[in-house]
């Protein structure tokens, strides 16, 4: 080990020595947000797409996570109740006969 910069090592011992003697310190650390049955999920979005959730949620004046959770809360209780979104059924088909293509062309490789 080479040997350390004294600066540094002192600094340490002090902040090593402050901590020990504070170890039963009260502290003011809350969470910010309650965490019950709450899950992080996370969702890979292509950055144009980023940057137009950004304008619209601070157009609305709410964090742009705030937005997107709002609009797939939307969209899991439509599903659910049957209430389907005109477009969702076009946009479920594409992707499915995207998936299927896909599926097919790597099944067509050389060697697959």
């Amino acid at each position: 080990m080479t040997n350390p910069n004294p600066d540094v090592a002192d600094k340490l011992a002090a902040e090593a020595e402050h901590a020990e003697s504070t170890r039963d310190a009260e502290l003011a650390y809350q969470r910010r947000r309650p965490s019950g049955g709450q899950a992080v999920y996370g969702l890979r979005l292509p950055t144009e797409r980023i940057a137009q959730l950004r304008r619209l949620a601070e157009a609305r004046g709410i964090e742009p996570s705030v937005l997107a959770r709002g609009w797939m809360i939307e969209q899991l209780d439509r599903a659910e109740a049957g209430n389907r979104d005109p477009g969702t059924d076009r946009w479920e088909r594409d992707l499915r006969a995207t998936a299927e293509h896909l599926r097919e062309l790597l099944d067509e490789r050389p060697g697959a």
